[in-house]
């Protein structure tokens, strides 16, 4: 702040050059710019206010949007920092959010077109993990539970299967059931190899085939069953057999030789 000196000081400080008059002067102008200076210092500045452009707008909002689905149960996920220095472009298709390195504070953004990306800073840090969204918007339905086939029995081995002994209840899906059998249509006619308690889920090496024709022995053959008309005779078997194999036949009279498919314990049907 200038510091004027008006006439009558002036005129009497002439004569007296760098007299009193003049430190006395001197003194007074730099006392006042120093207060003056103390002023400025101690009087706040104006609160800058930060103005979101277009494309920030649609960044925070697409951030806002995916913390909805992510923590449906959660307060609204907001940007905490923006870097005004980092101006993304208009993006003309739909951002996608995600976090990649498994932070909810620490998201990313990306568009497609134009193809950009970044990484942005949030208020809030999840404690679980975000339920993953399907492509309609909507939430991703669990995987139903598996079914296994268990004994509604204890089974001692060498027991042949037949309905009833065998029953399907839910499973575990996060027990991984490769080897467990999930179907009773894959036990019929099959064989214990060990004793199975009730309950237990049975697995395929618990289970092998067994031979419900053998060699030599008397079988039940039924002819033109599907014919609207059924013929049984009796039959010996030429080979042991499995369910659903083919097996060679020999009538004990007439000594000709037929071909039946086995359907159960010493049964089989005409071809």
């Amino acid at each position: 702040m200038p510091c004027r000196i008006n006439q009558s000081t002036a005129s009497y400080l002439r004569p007296l050059r760098w007299g009193l008059g003049v430190w006395v002067t001197v003194l007074t102008c730099a006392a006042t710019v120093v207060v003056t200076q103390a002023h400025a210092a101690t009087t706040p500045p104006a609160e800058e206010k930060t103005t979101l452009t277009p494309e920030w707008q649609a960044v925070a909002q697409a951030v806002t949007q995916w913390g909805a689905q992510a923590y449906p149960d959660a307060p609204a996920i907001l940007l905490s920092d923006i870097n005004n220095r980092v101006q993304p472009n208009a993006c003309t298709s739909d951002l996608v959010v995600d976090t990649p390195f498994g932070q909810s504070s620490n998201v990313r953004v990306r568009c497609a077109s134009p193809a950009w990306q970044l990484f942005v800073t949030t208020n809030f840090q999840a404690t679980t993990t975000p339920q993953p969204a399907a492509a309609n918007g909507d939430v991703k339905q669990e995987k139903p539970a598996p079914l296994w086939v268990v004994p509604s029995q204890h089974l001692t081995r060498g027991t042949r299967i037949v309905p009833g002994m065998l029953q399907l209840v839910p499973g575990n899906a996060r027990v991984p059931s490769g080897s467990l059998i999930t179907s009773l249509e894959r036990t019929v006619g099959a064989e214990l190899v060990r004793d199975a308690p009730a309950g237990k889920p049975l697995r395929r090496h618990d289970l092998r085939a067994a031979v419900l024709v053998k060699r030599g022995a008397m079988v039940k053959l039924s002819i033109g069953g599907n014919k609207g008309f059924e013929i049984s005779v009796r039959v010996l078997a030429q080979e042991n057999a499995h369910m659903g194999e083919q097996v060679k036949l020999k009538h004990p009279e007439s000594g000709r030789i037929i071909t039946g498919k086995v359907v159960g314990l010493n049964t089989v049907v005409a071809l």
